[in-house]
């Protein structure tokens, strides 16, 4: 368990934007219904955290994050490299596994 998921996202969020071929992370929620109409705005990182939504539960951490990747690379590949980035990050940072991983990306050709 963290005591500032906010620390914690904006953590899980450079771990993220670090793994090749991700071009941006986009914040899970409302924000990813604009992508359709207006990429770019959307694309910008949020100012007050990170932009992975992290879930500080009893049983555990759970992380959800939605990248924005090249299409040059695998989709597969590329769910696979920020998974593994999102749980190196967070056992870092708590010391423990999160419960749960949520990765979707988007291929931006």
């Amino acid at each position: 368990m963290t005591a500032d998921t906010r620390a914690l996202s904006r953590a899980v969020t450079e771990a993220v934007l670090a793994v090749p071929a991700v071009r941006s992370v986009i914040p899970p929620g409302p924000s990813l219904a604009v992508l359709v109409r207006d990429v770019r705005s959307v694309l910008d990182l949020p100012r007050d955290g990170g932009a992975v939504l992290v879930e500080d539960r009893d049983d555990g951490v759970r992380v959800r994050v939605v990248a924005a990747v090249g299409a040059q690379r695998s989709a597969i590949a590329s769910v696979r490299a920020v998974r593994d980035a999102v749980v190196a990050s967070v056992e870092l940072a708590t010391g423990e596994r999160p419960v749960r991983v949520d990765v979707r990306v988007i291929e931006i050709l």
